[in-house]
Protein backbone atom coordinates (compact mmCIF):
# COMPACT_ATOMS: atom_id res chain seq x y z
CA UNK A 1 0.00 0.00 0.00
CA UNK A 2 0.95 4.07 -0.51
CA UNK A 3 -0.23 6.98 0.45
CA UNK A 4 0.08 9.93 -1.58
CA UNK A 5 0.47 13.53 -0.60
CA UNK A 6 -0.12 15.28 -4.04
CA UNK A 7 -2.80 16.89 -5.71
CA UNK A 8 -2.66 16.72 -9.46
CA UNK A 9 -5.59 17.55 -12.07
CA UNK A 10 -5.79 16.28 -15.52
CA UNK A 11 -8.13 18.52 -17.59
CA UNK A 12 -8.98 17.46 -21.21
CA UNK A 13 -11.10 20.40 -22.46
CA UNK A 14 -11.98 19.64 -25.95
CA UNK A 15 -11.33 17.05 -29.25
CA UNK A 16 -10.71 17.80 -32.60
CA UNK A 17 -11.73 15.70 -35.38
CA UNK A 18 -9.34 15.11 -38.54
CA UNK A 19 -11.27 17.37 -40.80
CA UNK A 20 -11.03 20.32 -38.39
CA UNK A 21 -14.00 20.60 -36.08
CA UNK A 22 -13.70 21.06 -32.51
CA UNK A 23 -16.27 20.33 -30.25
CA UNK A 24 -16.58 20.72 -26.43
CA UNK A 25 -16.05 17.54 -23.95
CA UNK A 26 -17.32 17.21 -20.40
CA UNK A 27 -14.27 18.43 -18.26
CA UNK A 28 -13.00 15.32 -16.73
CA UNK A 29 -10.93 15.49 -13.50
CA UNK A 30 -8.57 12.90 -12.05
CA UNK A 31 -7.12 14.18 -8.68
CA UNK A 32 -4.99 12.20 -6.18
CA UNK A 33 -6.00 12.80 -2.86
CA UNK A 34 -3.79 12.80 0.10
CA UNK A 35 -3.89 9.83 2.47
CA UNK A 36 -5.78 8.09 -0.27
CA UNK A 37 -4.81 4.41 0.23
CA UNK A 38 -4.36 2.26 -3.00
CA UNK A 39 -3.84 -1.70 -2.91
CA UNK A 40 -1.63 -2.32 -5.73
CA UNK A 41 -1.66 -6.16 -5.39
CA UNK A 42 -2.21 -8.28 -8.66
CA UNK A 43 -4.75 -10.81 -8.94
CA UNK A 44 -2.52 -13.52 -8.53
CA UNK A 45 -0.64 -12.04 -5.81
CA UNK A 46 -4.19 -11.53 -3.97
CA UNK A 47 -4.82 -15.29 -4.94
CA UNK A 48 -2.24 -16.85 -2.99
CA UNK A 49 -2.08 -13.74 0.33
CA UNK A 50 -6.00 -15.13 0.48
CA UNK A 51 -5.09 -19.04 -0.40
CA UNK A 52 -2.37 -18.75 2.63
CA UNK A 53 -4.45 -17.09 4.84
CA UNK A 54 -7.54 -18.83 4.92
CA UNK A 55 -5.97 -22.07 5.39
CA UNK A 56 -6.29 -23.24 1.74
CA UNK A 57 -2.83 -23.41 0.78
CA UNK A 58 0.06 -24.70 3.04
CA UNK A 59 3.07 -22.24 3.62
CA UNK A 60 5.85 -24.02 2.97
CA UNK A 61 8.30 -23.25 -0.02
CA UNK A 62 7.72 -25.35 -3.01
CA UNK A 63 9.51 -25.36 -6.32
CA UNK A 64 7.90 -23.57 -9.30
CA UNK A 65 6.02 -26.43 -10.80
CA UNK A 66 4.43 -27.55 -7.43
CA UNK A 67 3.66 -24.24 -6.38
CA UNK A 68 1.79 -24.04 -9.38
CA UNK A 69 -0.31 -27.44 -8.89
CA UNK A 70 -0.64 -26.71 -4.83
CA UNK A 71 -2.17 -23.25 -6.44
CA UNK A 72 -4.60 -24.75 -8.59
CA UNK A 73 -5.94 -27.52 -6.22
CA UNK A 74 -6.40 -24.92 -3.43
CA UNK A 75 -8.35 -23.04 -5.51
CA UNK A 76 -10.40 -25.27 -6.29
CA UNK A 77 -11.18 -26.45 -2.35
CA UNK A 78 -11.88 -22.55 -2.04
CA UNK A 79 -14.17 -22.75 -5.01
CA UNK A 80 -16.02 -25.66 -3.49
CA UNK A 81 -16.26 -23.90 -0.24
CA UNK A 82 -17.75 -20.92 -1.38
CA UNK A 83 -20.21 -22.28 -4.24
CA UNK A 84 -18.37 -21.18 -7.27
CA UNK A 85 -17.55 -23.32 -10.36
CA UNK A 86 -14.29 -25.37 -9.61
CA UNK A 87 -12.15 -24.07 -11.89
CA UNK A 88 -8.88 -24.55 -10.79
CA UNK A 89 -8.19 -21.11 -11.80
CA UNK A 90 -8.53 -17.33 -11.00
CA UNK A 91 -11.38 -16.57 -13.07
CA UNK A 92 -13.48 -13.55 -12.37
CA UNK A 93 -16.03 -14.55 -10.27
CA UNK A 94 -12.96 -16.06 -7.83
CA UNK A 95 -11.51 -12.90 -7.70
CA UNK A 96 -14.27 -10.85 -7.03
CA UNK A 97 -15.13 -13.67 -3.82
CA UNK A 98 -11.80 -12.99 -2.42
CA UNK A 99 -12.64 -9.21 -2.75
CA UNK A 100 -15.52 -9.52 -1.08
CA UNK A 101 -15.96 -8.34 2.83
CA UNK A 102 -15.64 -11.48 5.13
CA UNK A 103 -15.26 -12.92 8.29
CA UNK A 104 -11.38 -13.42 9.16
CA UNK A 105 -11.62 -16.65 10.83
CA UNK A 106 -9.87 -19.42 8.34
CA UNK A 107 -12.33 -21.74 6.49
CA UNK A 108 -10.19 -24.73 6.80
CA UNK A 109 -10.03 -26.07 10.65
CA UNK A 110 -6.78 -27.59 10.24
CA UNK A 111 -5.58 -23.98 9.69
CA UNK A 112 -6.53 -22.97 13.31
CA UNK A 113 -3.65 -21.78 15.57
CA UNK A 114 -5.47 -22.42 18.77
CA UNK A 115 -6.06 -26.11 20.09
CA UNK A 116 -8.72 -25.80 22.07
CA UNK A 117 -12.69 -27.57 23.26
CA UNK A 118 -15.01 -27.77 20.46
CA UNK A 119 -17.56 -26.19 22.61
CA UNK A 120 -18.07 -24.76 26.33
CA UNK A 121 -18.52 -27.35 28.70
CA UNK A 122 -21.38 -25.49 30.88
CA UNK A 123 -24.48 -23.99 29.61
CA UNK A 124 -24.40 -20.71 31.36
CA UNK A 125 -22.50 -18.38 28.82
CA UNK A 126 -21.12 -15.25 29.91
CA UNK A 127 -19.75 -12.15 28.20
CA UNK A 128 -18.55 -8.34 28.31
CA UNK A 129 -18.27 -5.54 26.19
CA UNK A 130 -14.73 -4.05 26.73
CA UNK A 131 -15.24 -1.34 24.54
CA UNK A 132 -17.45 0.68 21.86
CA UNK A 133 -17.21 1.96 18.66
CA UNK A 134 -17.84 5.54 17.94
CA UNK A 135 -19.99 4.83 14.89
CA UNK A 136 -23.26 3.78 17.04
CA UNK A 137 -24.65 4.95 20.42
CA UNK A 138 -23.91 2.29 23.23
CA UNK A 139 -27.27 1.16 23.87
CA UNK A 140 -27.71 0.21 19.88
CA UNK A 141 -24.37 -1.63 20.15
CA UNK A 142 -25.71 -3.44 23.74
CA UNK A 143 -28.68 -4.68 21.87
CA UNK A 144 -27.12 -5.87 18.68
CA UNK A 145 -24.83 -7.80 20.77
CA UNK A 146 -27.92 -9.06 22.59
CA UNK A 147 -29.70 -9.99 19.69
CA UNK A 148 -27.06 -11.87 18.34
CA UNK A 149 -26.36 -13.89 21.09
CA UNK A 150 -30.29 -14.52 21.17
CA UNK A 151 -30.14 -15.90 17.47
CA UNK A 152 -28.23 -18.84 19.51
CA UNK A 153 -29.77 -19.45 22.73
CA UNK A 154 -33.08 -19.65 20.76
CA UNK A 155 -32.21 -22.84 19.61
CA UNK A 156 -30.52 -24.34 22.42
CA UNK A 157 -30.42 -24.91 26.01
CA UNK A 158 -27.40 -22.30 26.03
CA UNK A 159 -27.93 -18.73 27.97
CA UNK A 160 -26.07 -15.79 27.90
CA UNK A 161 -24.85 -13.11 30.92
CA UNK A 162 -23.62 -9.92 30.69
CA UNK A 163 -20.85 -9.41 33.26
CA UNK A 164 -19.41 -5.62 33.58
CA UNK A 165 -16.38 -6.15 35.05
CA UNK A 166 -13.80 -9.12 35.25
CA UNK A 167 -13.40 -11.99 33.04
CA UNK A 168 -16.00 -13.60 31.15
CA UNK A 169 -16.29 -16.65 28.57
CA UNK A 170 -16.37 -14.57 25.70
CA UNK A 171 -14.65 -10.93 25.88
CA UNK A 172 -16.28 -8.43 22.83
CA UNK A 173 -13.95 -5.37 21.42
CA UNK A 174 -13.35 -3.28 18.95
CA UNK A 175 -9.80 -2.43 17.28
CA UNK A 176 -7.90 -1.44 14.50
CA UNK A 177 -5.32 -3.05 12.53
CA UNK A 178 -2.93 -4.53 14.85
CA UNK A 179 -4.72 -4.53 17.85
CA UNK A 180 -2.95 -7.04 20.14
CA UNK A 181 -3.87 -10.65 19.40
CA UNK A 182 -1.34 -10.92 16.29
CA UNK A 183 -4.30 -11.48 13.29
CA UNK A 184 -4.07 -7.76 12.38
CA UNK A 185 -7.36 -6.14 10.71
CA UNK A 186 -6.65 -4.69 6.95
CA UNK A 187 -8.92 -1.59 7.10
CA UNK A 188 -12.12 -0.75 5.55
CA UNK A 189 -14.17 -3.61 3.38
CA UNK A 190 -12.03 -6.20 3.61
CA UNK A 191 -11.65 -8.52 7.18
CA UNK A 192 -14.54 -7.14 9.81
CA UNK A 193 -14.22 -9.40 12.17
CA UNK A 194 -12.78 -12.61 13.73
CA UNK A 195 -13.83 -14.96 16.80
CA UNK A 196 -11.58 -18.06 18.44
CA UNK A 197 -13.29 -20.94 19.64
CA UNK A 198 -14.24 -21.87 23.27
CA UNK A 199 -11.23 -22.34 25.86
CA UNK A 200 -9.35 -20.43 28.15
CA UNK A 201 -7.56 -16.82 27.75
CA UNK A 202 -8.22 -15.27 24.39
CA UNK A 203 -9.91 -18.37 23.36
CA UNK A 204 -13.94 -17.38 23.06
CA UNK A 205 -12.69 -13.84 22.33
CA UNK A 206 -14.80 -11.64 19.49
CA UNK A 207 -13.22 -9.01 17.74
CA UNK A 208 -14.11 -6.28 15.59
CA UNK A 209 -12.82 -4.17 12.77
CA UNK A 210 -13.58 -0.36 14.21
CA UNK A 211 -12.49 0.81 10.61
CA UNK A 212 -15.33 -0.79 9.42
CA UNK A 213 -18.67 1.65 9.35
CA UNK A 214 -20.76 -0.54 11.66
CA UNK A 215 -24.62 0.49 11.50
CA UNK A 216 -27.33 -1.57 11.70
CA UNK A 217 -27.15 -2.52 8.09
CA UNK A 218 -29.27 0.21 6.24
CA UNK A 219 -26.96 3.34 6.69
CA UNK A 220 -26.27 5.10 9.96
CA UNK A 221 -28.71 4.20 12.90
CA UNK A 222 -28.85 7.55 14.87
CA UNK A 223 -30.21 7.44 18.50
CA UNK A 224 -31.23 10.55 19.53
CA UNK A 225 -30.80 12.04 23.34
CA UNK A 226 -33.11 14.65 25.23
CA UNK A 227 -35.49 16.49 23.11
CA UNK A 228 -39.14 15.17 23.43
CA UNK A 229 -38.75 12.02 21.46
CA UNK A 230 -37.75 9.61 24.00
CA UNK A 231 -34.56 8.31 22.66
CA UNK A 232 -36.27 7.12 19.01
CA UNK A 233 -34.14 7.25 16.75
CA UNK A 234 -33.66 9.77 13.53
CA UNK A 235 -36.24 9.39 10.43
CA UNK A 236 -34.85 10.20 7.68
CA UNK A 237 -35.21 12.22 5.33
CA UNK A 238 -37.20 14.41 7.23
CA UNK A 239 -39.00 17.68 6.49
CA UNK A 240 -37.95 21.15 8.44
CA UNK A 241 -39.50 24.37 7.56
CA UNK A 242 -39.75 23.77 3.85
CA UNK A 243 -36.51 21.49 3.54
CA UNK A 244 -35.62 18.30 3.22
CA UNK A 245 -32.70 16.58 5.14
CA UNK A 246 -31.05 13.50 4.84
CA UNK A 247 -28.66 13.92 8.02
CA UNK A 248 -28.63 15.92 11.42
CA UNK A 249 -28.53 19.28 11.02
CA UNK A 250 -27.64 22.36 13.35
CA UNK A 251 -30.18 24.63 11.16
CA UNK A 252 -32.55 26.49 13.71
CA UNK A 253 -30.30 26.43 16.14
CA UNK A 254 -27.76 28.95 17.46
CA UNK A 255 -25.84 26.60 20.30
CA UNK A 256 -24.69 24.09 16.82
CA UNK A 257 -25.76 20.89 18.34
CA UNK A 258 -27.02 18.47 15.61
CA UNK A 259 -30.61 17.35 16.12
CA UNK A 260 -33.11 15.42 13.65
CA UNK A 261 -36.79 14.86 13.49
CA UNK A 262 -37.69 11.41 14.55
CA UNK A 263 -40.65 11.78 12.12
CA UNK A 264 -41.05 12.75 8.20
CA UNK A 265 -42.26 15.78 9.31
CA UNK A 266 -40.94 17.95 11.67
CA UNK A 267 -43.69 21.26 11.33
CA UNK A 268 -46.82 18.86 11.68
CA UNK A 269 -45.09 16.50 14.55
CA UNK A 270 -43.03 18.42 16.46
CA UNK A 271 -41.29 15.56 17.69
CA UNK A 272 -37.47 15.83 17.44
CA UNK A 273 -33.63 14.51 19.44
CA UNK A 274 -30.26 15.31 19.35
CA UNK A 275 -27.54 13.55 17.45
CA UNK A 276 -24.41 12.02 19.06
CA UNK A 277 -22.08 14.99 19.28
CA UNK A 278 -19.24 15.70 21.31
CA UNK A 279 -20.77 18.25 22.49
CA UNK A 280 -23.12 16.24 24.39
CA UNK A 281 -21.52 13.58 25.13
CA UNK A 282 -18.26 11.49 25.35
CA UNK A 283 -17.84 7.53 25.48
CA UNK A 284 -15.12 4.98 27.16
CA UNK A 285 -12.06 7.39 28.56
CA UNK A 286 -12.44 8.49 32.40
CA UNK A 287 -14.70 11.23 32.61
CA UNK A 288 -18.14 8.78 32.67
CA UNK A 289 -19.43 10.16 29.43
CA UNK A 290 -19.02 14.17 29.94
CA UNK A 291 -19.06 16.23 27.06
CA UNK A 292 -15.57 18.03 25.47
CA UNK A 293 -14.76 21.02 26.57
CA UNK A 294 -13.57 23.45 23.73
CA UNK A 295 -10.84 24.51 23.82
CA UNK A 296 -8.79 22.24 25.89
CA UNK A 297 -4.64 22.36 26.54
CA UNK A 298 -2.83 18.94 25.67
CA UNK A 299 1.14 19.03 25.70
CA UNK A 300 0.77 23.01 25.47
CA UNK A 301 -1.11 23.19 23.02
CA UNK A 302 -3.92 24.41 22.32
CA UNK A 303 -7.59 22.59 20.74
CA UNK A 304 -10.58 23.50 19.59
CA UNK A 305 -12.00 20.10 18.56
CA UNK A 306 -11.27 16.43 18.74
CA UNK A 307 -8.05 15.06 17.80
CA UNK A 308 -5.96 11.84 17.08
CA UNK A 309 -2.73 13.85 18.85
CA UNK A 310 -0.67 11.61 21.15
CA UNK A 311 -2.63 7.98 20.08
CA UNK A 312 -1.35 5.31 17.70
CA UNK A 313 -4.78 3.49 17.09
CA UNK A 314 -6.40 6.72 15.28
CA UNK A 315 -9.31 7.15 17.67
CA UNK A 316 -10.77 10.95 17.78
CA UNK A 317 -10.90 12.20 21.82
CA UNK A 318 -10.90 15.37 23.60
CA UNK A 319 -10.40 16.55 27.06
CA UNK A 320 -13.55 16.85 29.33
CA UNK A 321 -12.15 20.13 31.38
CA UNK A 322 -10.35 22.84 29.80
CA UNK A 323 -6.73 21.50 30.73
CA UNK A 324 -5.52 18.01 29.79
CA UNK A 325 -2.22 18.26 31.33
CA UNK A 326 -3.44 19.56 34.84
CA UNK A 327 -6.79 17.34 35.17
CA UNK A 328 -5.93 14.05 32.69
CA UNK A 329 -9.81 14.01 32.07
CA UNK A 330 -10.81 12.68 28.51
CA UNK A 331 -12.86 11.15 26.72
CA UNK A 332 -13.76 9.73 23.01
CA UNK A 333 -15.57 10.98 20.32
CA UNK A 334 -18.66 9.75 18.51
CA UNK A 335 -19.32 10.01 15.72
CA UNK A 336 -21.75 12.05 13.78
CA UNK A 337 -23.89 10.85 11.39
CA UNK A 338 -22.19 12.74 8.48
CA UNK A 339 -18.10 11.55 9.84
CA UNK A 340 -16.29 10.45 7.27
CA UNK A 341 -14.89 6.95 6.24
CA UNK A 342 -10.89 6.77 5.57
CA UNK A 343 -9.11 9.66 3.73
CA UNK A 344 -7.13 12.07 5.95
CA UNK A 345 -9.89 13.02 8.57
CA UNK A 346 -11.36 9.84 9.22
CA UNK A 347 -14.22 10.81 11.92
CA UNK A 348 -14.42 14.27 10.85
CA UNK A 349 -17.83 15.52 9.93
CA UNK A 350 -18.27 16.71 6.45
CA UNK A 351 -18.43 20.15 5.78
CA UNK A 352 -21.14 21.76 3.38
CA UNK A 353 -20.85 23.59 1.88
CA UNK A 354 -17.20 23.15 0.82
CA UNK A 355 -15.01 24.18 -2.63
CA UNK A 356 -13.36 21.73 -4.64
CA UNK A 357 -11.16 23.17 -7.95
CA UNK A 358 -13.35 26.56 -7.46
CA UNK A 359 -16.69 25.23 -7.33
CA UNK A 360 -18.82 25.03 -4.17
CA UNK A 361 -20.46 21.40 -3.14
CA UNK A 362 -23.61 21.36 -1.01
CA UNK A 363 -23.62 17.45 -0.85
CA UNK A 364 -21.29 14.37 -1.11
CA UNK A 365 -19.32 13.77 -4.38
CA UNK A 366 -17.58 11.44 -6.76
CA UNK A 367 -16.04 14.29 -8.78
CA UNK A 368 -12.23 14.49 -9.17
CA UNK A 369 -12.39 10.15 -8.71
CA UNK A 370 -12.21 7.73 -10.76
CA UNK A 371 -14.04 4.73 -8.96
CA UNK A 372 -17.03 6.78 -8.81
CA UNK A 373 -16.78 6.66 -4.78
CA UNK A 374 -18.69 9.48 -3.08
CA UNK A 375 -16.58 11.91 -0.68
CA UNK A 376 -16.73 15.35 0.79
CA UNK A 377 -14.60 17.63 2.75
CA UNK A 378 -14.21 18.46 6.36
CA UNK A 379 -13.06 21.81 5.90
CA UNK A 380 -14.92 24.91 4.03
CA UNK A 381 -12.33 24.70 1.27
CA UNK A 382 -10.86 21.73 0.13
CA UNK A 383 -8.38 23.69 -2.10
CA UNK A 384 -6.57 25.36 0.76
CA UNK A 385 -6.55 22.40 2.74
CA UNK A 386 -6.89 19.26 1.38
CA UNK A 387 -9.12 17.29 4.41
CA UNK A 388 -11.42 14.87 3.24
CA UNK A 389 -12.90 11.40 3.57
CA UNK A 390 -15.54 8.85 2.31
CA UNK A 391 -19.09 9.52 2.81
CA UNK A 392 -20.82 7.14 5.08
CA UNK A 393 -22.33 4.64 3.19
CA UNK A 394 -24.85 1.68 4.13
CA UNK A 395 -22.23 0.15 6.65
CA UNK A 396 -22.22 -3.34 7.53
CA UNK A 397 -24.52 -4.68 10.21
CA UNK A 398 -23.05 -4.79 13.65
CA UNK A 399 -26.01 -7.46 14.57
CA UNK A 400 -25.24 -10.05 11.80
CA UNK A 401 -21.57 -9.86 11.88
CA UNK A 402 -22.02 -10.20 15.69
CA UNK A 403 -24.21 -13.56 15.55
CA UNK A 404 -22.08 -15.11 12.86
CA UNK A 405 -18.66 -14.30 14.86
CA UNK A 406 -20.60 -15.50 18.43
CA UNK A 407 -21.10 -18.69 16.30
CA UNK A 408 -17.43 -19.02 16.00
CA UNK A 409 -17.13 -17.84 19.85
CA UNK A 410 -19.07 -21.00 20.39
CA UNK A 411 -18.03 -23.95 18.15
CA UNK A 412 -18.57 -23.17 15.10
CA UNK A 413 -16.97 -23.43 11.61
CA UNK A 414 -17.58 -22.05 8.57
CA UNK A 415 -20.37 -23.39 6.25
CA UNK A 416 -20.02 -23.88 2.31
CA UNK A 417 -23.89 -22.99 2.27
CA UNK A 418 -24.54 -19.36 1.20
CA UNK A 419 -27.63 -18.73 2.72
CA UNK A 420 -26.03 -20.19 6.49
CA UNK A 421 -25.50 -16.99 9.15
CA UNK A 422 -21.78 -18.83 9.21
CA UNK A 423 -21.15 -18.77 5.41
CA UNK A 424 -17.71 -16.43 5.76
CA UNK A 425 -18.73 -13.67 3.11
CA UNK A 426 -20.67 -11.01 4.48
CA UNK A 427 -24.56 -9.91 2.70
CA UNK A 428 -26.94 -8.00 4.56
CA UNK A 429 -30.79 -9.59 5.18
CA UNK A 430 -33.54 -7.41 6.07
CA UNK A 431 -35.50 -10.05 7.76
CA UNK A 432 -32.91 -12.44 9.55
CA UNK A 433 -33.98 -16.04 10.27
CA UNK A 434 -31.13 -18.89 11.41
CA UNK A 435 -31.07 -21.47 8.05
CA UNK A 436 -31.17 -24.93 9.16
CA UNK A 437 -27.60 -25.53 8.67
CA UNK A 438 -26.78 -23.16 11.65
CA UNK A 439 -29.27 -25.19 13.43
CA UNK A 440 -28.09 -28.42 13.13
CA UNK A 441 -24.41 -27.74 13.17
CA UNK A 442 -25.07 -25.48 16.99
CA UNK A 443 -27.33 -28.39 18.31
CA UNK A 444 -24.94 -31.11 17.24
CA UNK A 445 -22.90 -29.45 19.98
CA UNK A 446 -24.86 -28.40 22.46
CA UNK A 447 -28.46 -30.12 22.11
CA UNK A 448 -31.90 -28.95 21.32
CA UNK A 449 -33.49 -26.61 23.38
CA UNK A 450 -36.47 -28.42 25.58
CA UNK A 451 -39.79 -26.70 26.66
CA UNK A 452 -42.05 -28.31 28.72
CA UNK A 453 -44.74 -28.48 25.80
CA UNK A 454 -42.24 -30.46 23.55
CA UNK A 455 -40.89 -32.49 26.00
CA UNK A 456 -43.86 -35.34 26.18
CA UNK A 457 -45.77 -35.71 22.54
CA UNK A 458 -49.03 -35.67 22.94
CA UNK A 459 -51.07 -37.64 20.28
CA UNK A 460 -55.45 -37.43 19.75
CA UNK A 461 -56.61 -39.98 20.97
CA UNK A 462 -57.46 -42.56 23.89
CA UNK A 463 -56.51 -45.32 25.67
CA UNK A 464 -59.43 -47.38 26.98
CA UNK A 465 -57.27 -50.49 28.35
CA UNK A 466 -55.96 -53.37 25.98
CA UNK A 467 -53.52 -53.51 23.18
CA UNK A 468 -53.65 -50.82 20.73
CA UNK A 469 -51.79 -50.73 17.76
CA UNK A 470 -49.57 -52.01 15.34
CA UNK A 471 -48.77 -48.18 14.46
CA UNK A 472 -46.48 -47.32 11.56
CA UNK A 473 -43.21 -45.68 12.71
CA UNK A 474 -43.56 -43.42 9.83
CA UNK A 475 -46.84 -41.52 11.37
CA UNK A 476 -45.44 -40.61 14.54
CA UNK A 477 -41.35 -40.24 12.99
CA UNK A 478 -41.70 -39.56 9.80
CA UNK A 479 -37.71 -38.71 8.98
CA UNK A 480 -36.77 -42.59 10.18
CA UNK A 481 -35.77 -45.21 7.14
CA UNK A 482 -37.62 -48.21 6.90
CA UNK A 483 -35.23 -50.71 9.12
CA UNK A 484 -34.37 -49.72 12.55
CA UNK A 485 -32.12 -51.94 14.19
CA UNK A 486 -32.60 -50.47 17.70
CA UNK A 487 -33.47 -47.90 19.81
CA UNK A 488 -33.80 -46.26 23.92
CA UNK A 489 -35.25 -43.17 25.73
CA UNK A 490 -33.12 -41.24 27.60
CA UNK A 491 -35.30 -41.30 30.81
CA UNK A 492 -33.40 -38.11 31.79
CA UNK A 493 -34.28 -36.22 28.86
CA UNK A 494 -37.19 -38.35 27.10
CA UNK A 495 -35.15 -37.69 23.76
CA UNK A 496 -35.88 -41.38 21.63
CA UNK A 497 -32.66 -42.86 19.91
CA UNK A 498 -33.52 -44.40 16.72
CA UNK A 499 -30.12 -46.74 15.22
CA UNK A 500 -30.11 -47.81 11.90
CA UNK A 501 -27.15 -49.15 10.40
CA UNK A 502 -24.06 -46.59 10.99
CA UNK A 503 -26.27 -43.98 11.19
CA UNK A 504 -29.08 -42.23 14.25
CA UNK A 505 -31.58 -39.94 14.41
CA UNK A 506 -32.48 -38.16 17.70
CA UNK A 507 -36.54 -37.47 18.32
CA UNK A 508 -37.63 -34.80 21.17
CA UNK A 509 -41.20 -34.51 20.83
CA UNK A 510 -41.58 -33.62 16.98
CA UNK A 511 -38.25 -31.95 16.89
CA UNK A 512 -35.58 -34.25 14.94
CA UNK A 513 -31.87 -33.97 14.93
CA UNK A 514 -30.00 -36.00 12.43
CA UNK A 515 -29.37 -38.27 10.84
CA UNK A 516 -25.68 -38.31 12.18
CA UNK A 517 -22.81 -40.96 12.18
CA UNK A 518 -22.65 -43.22 14.93
CA UNK A 519 -19.16 -42.70 15.62
CA UNK A 520 -19.62 -39.02 17.16
CA UNK A 521 -21.17 -41.65 20.13
CA UNK A 522 -17.87 -42.85 20.45
CA UNK A 523 -18.18 -46.04 18.72
CA UNK A 524 -15.28 -47.37 17.15
CA UNK A 525 -15.16 -47.69 13.28
CA UNK A 526 -15.43 -51.05 12.99
CA UNK A 527 -18.82 -50.90 14.38
CA UNK A 528 -21.48 -51.85 11.45
CA UNK A 529 -24.76 -51.35 13.33
CA UNK A 530 -25.91 -50.74 16.82
CA UNK A 531 -28.22 -53.97 18.00
CA UNK A 532 -29.23 -53.34 21.34
CA UNK A 533 -29.68 -50.82 23.81
CA UNK A 534 -29.82 -51.50 27.67
CA UNK A 535 -30.33 -48.77 30.07
CA UNK A 536 -28.18 -48.60 33.33
CA UNK A 537 -29.85 -45.93 35.59
CA UNK A 538 -29.81 -41.96 34.78
CA UNK A 539 -27.93 -40.59 32.39
CA UNK A 540 -26.30 -44.10 31.33
CA UNK A 541 -27.12 -46.84 28.42
CA UNK A 542 -24.94 -49.84 27.37
CA UNK A 543 -24.87 -50.07 23.49
CA UNK A 544 -24.33 -53.23 21.64
CA UNK A 545 -22.98 -53.98 18.43
CA UNK A 546 -23.49 -57.84 19.14
CA UNK A 547 -26.51 -59.99 19.98
CA UNK A 548 -26.75 -61.72 23.34
CA UNK A 549 -28.38 -64.35 24.77
CA UNK A 550 -28.80 -64.75 28.56
CA UNK A 551 -29.65 -67.35 31.22
CA UNK A 552 -29.82 -67.17 34.44
CA UNK A 553 -26.75 -65.66 35.71
CA UNK A 554 -24.85 -66.39 32.49
CA UNK A 555 -24.59 -64.48 28.52
CA UNK A 556 -23.59 -65.66 25.24
CA UNK A 557 -22.49 -63.61 22.62
CA UNK A 558 -22.84 -63.92 18.95
CA UNK A 559 -21.14 -62.23 16.10
CA UNK A 560 -22.20 -61.20 13.19
CA UNK A 561 -21.09 -64.21 11.23
CA UNK A 562 -23.90 -65.80 13.91
CA UNK A 563 -21.00 -67.42 15.72
CA UNK A 564 -20.59 -67.44 19.59
CA UNK A 565 -17.24 -65.55 19.92
CA UNK A 566 -18.05 -64.88 24.37
CA UNK A 567 -19.64 -66.28 26.78
CA UNK A 568 -19.34 -64.78 30.81
CA UNK A 569 -20.91 -63.38 33.43
CA UNK A 570 -24.03 -60.72 32.92
CA UNK A 571 -23.68 -59.28 36.33
CA UNK A 572 -19.83 -58.79 36.57
CA UNK A 573 -18.87 -58.67 32.80
CA UNK A 574 -21.60 -56.90 31.10
CA UNK A 575 -23.21 -54.97 34.05
CA UNK A 576 -19.76 -54.23 35.73
CA UNK A 577 -21.47 -54.82 39.53
CA UNK A 578 -19.28 -55.59 42.36
CA UNK A 579 -19.40 -58.17 44.68
CA UNK A 580 -20.85 -56.81 47.84
CA UNK A 581 -19.09 -59.91 49.66
CA UNK A 582 -15.47 -58.77 48.91
CA UNK A 583 -16.89 -55.11 50.96
CA UNK A 584 -15.92 -55.25 54.54
CA UNK A 585 -18.69 -52.84 56.54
Amino acid sequence: MRSHHSVLVFLVLAMCTVGGWCFPLEKTVSVTFPGDVLKNMTDMELAESYLKRFGYMNVQHRSGFQSMVSTSKALMRMQRQMGLEETGTLDKSTVAAMKAPRCGVPDIRSYQTFDGDLKWDHHDVTYRILNYSPDMEASLIDDAFARAFKVWSDVTPLTFTRLFDGTADIMVSFGKADHGDGYPFDGKDGLLAHAFPPGEGIQGDAHFDDDENWTLGKGAAVKTSFGNAEGALCHFPFSFEGKEYSTCTTEGRSDNLPWCATTADYGRDKKFGFCPSELLYTFDGNSNGKECVFPFVFLGETYEGCTTEGRSDGYRWCSTTDNFDKDKKYGFCPNRDTAVIGGNSEGEPCQFPFVFLGKKYDSCTSEGRGDGRLWCATTGDFDADTKWGFCPDRGYSLFLVAAHEFGHALGLDHSNIRDALMYPMYSYVEDFSLHEDDVEGIQYLYGMILSQYDMITQYPYKTEGGLKGPFSMSERWPALPAVIDTAFEDLVTKKIYFFSGTRFWVYTGQSLLGPRSIDKLGLPSTVEKVEGALQRGKGKVLLFSHIYFCRDSFYWRMNSRRQVDRVGYVKYDILKCTDSSNFRY
